[in-house]
């Protein structure tokens, strides 16, 4: 009995003692996970900072893949005409090259043009938002609720010569700018084609067999997509570029072809674009009077409801499925993270990830929930069977 009681003793002593001596290990044992968490934060900021640094690289990168789509079909048309592929790519980019130098010989000159003739009458336009405001100060006497809109008043005409002033310093620099990143673009969709083979092929390679026929449709149908989009919006741009411009010159503004560059260019930014491009409208037809200026915005809601009703759905048909508010939400983030060029490319960028989600993220998901799916309609398939009379 005394040696069982020593055993029971002792088991009870083992008992109370192990929690004690395996506390430590656990310690030790949560300390790698600890140290990896710490250097995947660490390598997390590394790259999320190198992006930043990189930002306008890969946005070059991005808008290269997005002309490479959208360019891809005439590529492909040519093909089917048994034109060679390096052949059909240097033919369509010496096409979009020839066209962006032409426009550029005809519109540059005109642009500064009227560039200068604007800041040349800036103190003027000034100078007559002034007298407006001295007006005004005479109405505040009869009608009191009128001070606010003053103060905003003055306001704006202090921006717009702080504006003046901003836009002649710049100006120089943001078009070389402009004119070293469409040619990079260029470039990068030039080598972007004439490789795409080689890099479909690599891309195919990493992937596991089973899945290399969905990788295919996944990649096809973001191309078409972003295609798509890009066509769309170019034919969009340009019929929306060549009646305001009509319908400046017509006005005979001082300053078409700059807002008809604004305005056809902010056409591709949906929702909020043709708002800005109508601020230019009307800043570009406010020296010829406030006739003009009805006439202008009239004549600039006329194609826009054009461009809603009729020629969107027409060049975009359903290949850009997007739905409003994803497109607005898309823009707004897009704007936020990466400027305007973000706010531009937000758009196809939703479009190709809603190909992701419509078919890898949706159908994986299916798959998931099936057995339960079938689980749940066996436990309730006699719900609805009537019960057998007695």
């Amino acid at each position: 009995m005394n040696v069982e009681g020593k055993d029971i003793r002792g088991r009870e002593a083992l008992d109370k003692e192990t929690p004690i001596a395996t506390a430590p290990a656990r310690r030790f044992t949560l300390l790698p996970s600890i140290y990896g968490a710490l250097v995947l934060a660490f390598f997390t900021v590394v790259l999320w900072n190198l992006l930043s640094e990189l930002g306008w690289l890969l946005m070059l990168l991005y808008l290269a893949i997005l002309l490479a789509c959208g360019i891809s079909a005439p590529v492909r048309r040519l093909e089917s005409w048994r034109v060679p592929r390096a052949a059909a790519i240097l033919i369509v980019f010496f096409a979009i090259v020839a066209i962006a130098v032409g426009l550029m010989v005809y519109a540059v000159p005109p642009f500064f043009g009227q560039v200068g003739n604007y800041v040349d009458n800036a103190p003027t336009y000034i100078e007559r938002l002034k007298d407006l405001q001295a007006r005004w100060t005479e109405w505040e006497d009869q009608y009191p609720e009128l001070i606010s809109l003053r103060e905003q008043g003055s306001e704006l005409v202090g921006g717009i010569g702080q504006w003046t002033t901003d836009l002649v310093l710049e100006l120089p620099g943001v078009i070389a700018t402009s004119i070293f990143g469409l040619f990079s673009v260029l470039t990068f969709a030039f080598l972007f084609l004439m490789t795409w083979e080689r890099l479909r092929a690599l891309i195919l390679s990493l992937i596991h067999p089973r899945y290399r026929e969905l990788t295919i449709s996944v990649l096809d149908d973001m191309g078409g997509r972003l295609g798509a989009y890009l066509r769309a919006k170019v034919i969009v741009m340009t019929v929306v570029g060549v009646w305001v411009y009509i319908t400046l010159v017509l006005l005979d503004s001082p300053y078409p072809l700059l807002a008809t560059i604004v305005a056809a260019l902010m056409e591709a930014i949906p929702r909020i674009g043709p708002w800005i491009g109508r601020v230019a409208i009307v800043l570009a037809t406010v020296p010829i009077g406030w006739e003009a200026v009805a006439i202008a915005v009239v004549s600039h809601v006329i194609i826009e409801n054009i461009k809603g009703y009729w020629l969107s759905p027409l060049v975009e048909g359903h290949q850009v499925d997007i739905h409003p508010l994803t497109a607005f939400i898309s823009v707004i983030a897009g704007g936020i993270l990466f400027g305007w060029i973000g706010a531009l490319v937000a758009v196809p960028t939703a479009a190709a990830i809603q190909v992701l989600f419509e078919q890898v993220l949706i159908p994986w998901r299916h798959r998931q929930l099936a057995p339960a799916e079938a689980e749940w309609a066996k436990r309730h398939s006699g719900d609805d069977t009537p019960s057998p009379s007695r």
